[in-house]
């Protein structure tokens, strides 16, 4: 296939021409600023209110389109001129993406050093250090809550992983088309498009995972799809004008479906990324020459958002997250103020910022990159050293308050060997947990107790770690997110449930198999969420196992929770942010309420399996008017329903002096005798 023939020259506001004459330049397309103008406003809508437009994420995956087909065209038109230089698109690259970028960094870290607490600013501070890395992709992804968790929605630069997704492609691309042209001319097009089916296929079978979402090795083929638009528009002459309009239409509605028929709750990008993707090539394409839609695209108005469509994707964000981190309700006059605000510094950015530095003509790769990326990422770099080494930068606050804040827990770790993702699972053994994932007492040789379930196993670990050390028992850990240790292979309700990933049954089977090797098994999970359908038989099945196998089941009843998340409630009314007055508490009643099936499902098994040891937490989290979300200067919760690491160990010691050590009362040297309830 003919790759020889110039280029066209794509102008677009990305290149360095003032405004005003790039729309006089004879190769300028404004209907692809119309398009970017599309994109952001879905992604506005969706992350101010996604109810109004479920699906608007996927004007992400326009952008990656968009970016794909223009930066085909600059880097194919200097290699076919033998002019291309990585000096120039580089300076090029850093002057469009990192000034403005620059702003919004010193803006966010501005704000963030006086809203954040020491856990959420680490977080954003390490966030902001992997974006000027080029790895805000890859730091996401390694956390285990993504995209759409109600978590993230409060990390002021989570829409970042997208610029780093571009940026590195920005480094792979220019070389892979350089030695495509040099020693593949020929086969250019079928390399590219069996390039852009093996990485779909890829996200295709990884979807649902956290990582996938991140990650360029699953968003490749997005930009992909716009690079071969691009070398499929400079092949074909002009269409008949109906064909041109069919196009257009069809794109557009492509577009559009996948801003209403997808939501957050469906996997994402795999083959549903095909929609926005295909939609806006066809946009692409057709847009070389007049159609029934270039008008619109092309309008001053989208034109104009167009132009300040990169600086409003960086400002919005941060905005909507400060405010939900701030506990603001997002009603519809706060998002249309929020909004308000993005398109005012948005514009401004982009007049005072974007555009001066843009046409700075005498301006070199050297003065660029030192100015515009070295001083900053080295600055952003020992930021987020300093506030990961001091623990999210605690001397921010005052001396009572710090002690409060200092309560919210957080984990440094993401290395996934005891709390893992689904993903990540893998067939451990005793050696393994002994050597990764031991806690309570500090003694040499095997563990005594073995501790599994989902994430509320894990912030009961430390109640766990107190008890053991106070028994002088060794303990080893292994939880998986969203994974009650009830659920097993075969049973109907493991099988029905929806939520559950395969690796979840698996795990289950494969821990509760070493359960002979331990004197206790402790199982805990979120169960106020379980649906009791199959609650009490899926218990029975996993406490016989385990008694079956030698070892006394342990079962925790679960803790107080409550929605809205009323864990920020306490440290808001410390820093003057609610009224005094304000009743941070969960009602006792709504709890027992709550809990009532389950708690009563829990005693009947215990009642069948001799020797099963409960244990309550509501004896020392609760009165019988309420259960407090503060305990002496401790914050109890560190979202809806999990307890926080230093609440937890103050709980379990006020169970050991209050009610007693359940694992105390067996001795190593005793078999398992009769039931034992506490």
């Amino acid at each position: 296939m003919p790759t020889d023939r110039a280029a066209p020259a794509i102008a677009t506001a990305t290149e360095t021409q003032p405004a005003r004459a790039l729309t006089q330049h004879p190769g300028y397309r404004p209907d692809v600023d119309g398009l970017r103008a599309l994109a952001v406003l879905a992604v506005i809508v969706f992350h101010a209110r996604a109810t109004a437009m479920p699906g608007g994420f996927a004007g992400v995956d326009v952008f990656f389109v968009i970016s794909g087909f223009l930066i085909t065209g600059l880097i194919a038109r200097h290699i076919e001129q033998g002019d291309f230089s990585f000096a120039n698109f580089y300076t090029r690259r850093i002057k469009r993406l990192l000034p403005a970028y620059l702003v919004v960094s010193i803006a966010t870290l501005a704000v963030a050093s006086w809203l954040l607490i020491p856990r959420d600013y680490m977080y954003y501070t390490t966030s902001l250090a992997a974006s000027w890395g080029f790895a805000a992709n890859v730091f996401f992804s390694l956390l285990s809550w993504g995209y759409f968790s109600p978590r993230t929605e409060e990390f002021p630069l989570l829409h970042t992983w997208s610029l780093s997704v571009e940026e590195q492609f920005y480094f792979l691309f220019p070389v892979l088309l350089i030695a495509l042209y040099r020693y593949a001319r020929r086969w250019l097009l079928p390399i590219l498009v069996l390039m852009a089916l093996l990485i779909v296929t890829w996200s295709q079978l990884q979807t649902g995972k956290v990582a996938t979402y991140f990650l360029l090795t699953s968003r490749g083929h997005e930009l992909l799809i716009g690079s071969l638009a691009f070398y499929f528009s400079r092949r074909e002459g002009e269409h008949a004008p109906w064909l041109a309009n069919l196009m257009a239409l069809v794109g557009l509605a492509m577009v559009l479906a996948s801003f209403v028929l997808l939501d957050k709750t469906v996997p994402f990008p795999g083959l549903r990324s095909l929609l926005p993707c295909l939609g806006t090539a066809l946009l692409l394409y057709a847009g070389r020459q007049q159609h029934v839609l270039r008008a619109w695209l092309a309008s001053p108005l989208m034109v104009g958002i167009g132009l300040i469509s990169y600086s409003l994707y960086l400002w919005h964000w941060p905005i909507f997250a400060f405010l939900r981190y701030r506990q603001v309700e997002m009603t519809v006059l706060v998002a249309l103020a929020a909004v308000a605000l993005a398109f005012l510094l948005s514009w401004l950015t982009w007049k005072y910022v974007e555009q001066p530095v843009r046409h700075a003509r005498n301006m070199g790769f050297r003065v660029a990159a030192f100015r515009y990326y070295a001083l900053p990422a080295a600055a952003c770099l020992a930021i987020g050293a300093f506030s990961y080494l001091s623990g999210g930068a605690p001397q921010r606050f005052p001396g009572e308050l710090r002690e409060l804040i200092s309560s919210y827990s957080f984990k440094r770790d993401l290395s996934q060997d005891c709390s893992i993702k689904a993903e990540h699972y893998r067939k451990f053994d005793e050696e393994f947990l002994d050597a990764k994932c031991s806690f309570g007492a500090a003694r040499p040789g095997r563990a005594d107790l073995l501790l599994i379930g989902d994430s509320h196993a894990d912030h009961f670990k430390p109640f766990v770690d107190v008890l053991a050390q106070d028994a002088g028992i060794k303990a080893v850990y292994n939880v998986q997110g969203v994974c009650f240790p009830i659920y097993l292979p075969g049973h109907p309700g493991t099988v029905t449930n929806p939520y559950i990933t395969p690796t979840c049954p698996k795990r289950n089977e494969d821990m509760i198999a070493m359960a002979g090797s331990y004197r206790y098994v402790v199982l805990a999970g979120a169960w106020a969420s379980e649906d009791v359908t199959h609650f009490e038989d899926q218990l029975t099945i996993a406490a016989s196992a385990i008694r079956k196998a030698g070892a006394i089941p342990v079962i925790f009843q679960d803790n107080p929770s409550h929605e809205p998340d009323l864990s920020q409630c306490v440290l808001h009314r410390a820093r003057g942010w609610i009224p005094a007055s304000t009743d941070c508490n969960i009602a006792r009643a709504k709890v027992d309420r709550e809990q009532q099936q389950t708690t009563a499902a829990i005693r009947r098994v215990a009642e069948k399996i001799a020797g099963t040891i409960i244990i309550d937490p509501l004896k020392v989290m609760c009165d019988r008017e309420k259960c407090p979300t503060r305990v002496e200067n401790l914050a109890v919760y560190k979202d809806s329903n999990h307890i926080n690491e230093k609440a937890a160990g103050w709980f379990a010691r006020r169970y050991v002096e209050t009610v007693g050590n359940p694992l105390g009362q067996v001795s190593s040297s005793q078999a398992p005798g009769p039931r034992a309830v506490q």
